[in-house]
Parts: structure tokens; sequence; C-alpha cells
């Protein structure tokens, strides 16, 4: 039976000279342990796996305990009057374009009151991303 054109081939092993494998890479866990270790404060460049993963679990332990209050805060209030603002005054803006054929919010414009009260609300819709 013919081998399929999809099927995958192993690579092929590679020897060392002396008929035995090379060992294996390191592991991607290992790397990113070794180079967890280096960015922490105290760290160096002699990996140690057992210190490693105890400065990296304190860290996380600490973060998750004393998260940033900022981070946390609800939004203010001011923030939500002027997004809600902004989305309504751009919904607006349209209405009376289309509803006055270009003779209100601002004639001397024209076509250029859609571009405005699109930005309006483009403007609020932004805002509502930082909205928690």
């Amino acid at each position: 039976m013919p081998e399929s054109k999809n099927r995958r081939k192993k690579p092929a092993r590679r020897s060392n000279g002396s008929g035995r494998t090379a060992p294996p890479a390191p592991t991607v866990d290992a790397e990113l342990a070794r180079l967890a270790a280096e960015g922490l404060p105290g760290g160096s460049t002699a990996f140690d796996p057992e210190a490693a993963a105890n400065a990296v679990a304190q860290e996380l332990t600490e973060r998750s305990r004393h998260g940033s209050p900022a981070a946390h805060a609800p939004t203010p209030t001011w923030y939500k009057a002027i997004m809600l603002g902004l989305l309504v005054v751009g919904l607006l803006w349209l209405i009376l374009y289309y509803l006055f054929q270009g003779a209100y919010p601002v004639p001397g414009i024209g076509m250029w009151n859609i571009g405005v009260g699109l930005a309006l609300m483009m403007a609020g819709l932004i805002m509502t991303t930082r909205w928690r």
C-alpha cells in the first residue's frame, strides 16, 4: 500500500559520534523557570530549580494577596457620566442631521456632521473599555 502524502515522517535521531543518541534538550518549562529566576530580585545566573520554584510561588502569592488597590477600584461617577453623555450626544447629533436634512446641528459643514456624530459615539465606546 503506498504511503500517504500527508503522513509525517519521524525525525532522524542524531548521533553524537559514539553511537548513542544526544541527550534531550531542556524542556520549555525548565527554561521558563530559569528565565523567571533570573528576572526575580536576588536572582542569579546559577540555576537552582527548587529556589526558582519557591521564589516564583512566593511572588505570585504576594501579587494575589496584595494586588494594587487602583487596579480594582470602581469607575468614578464622572467617568460614567461623560461616557454615556458622549454616546447620547453622538446619537442625537446624527438623528438631528438626518431629521433636518443637513440644516442642523451645524449646516456649514455638510456631510462632516456624520463624522462628528460618529466620532463622539466612538469616543464614548472607547471609554466603555475602561469601565469597571
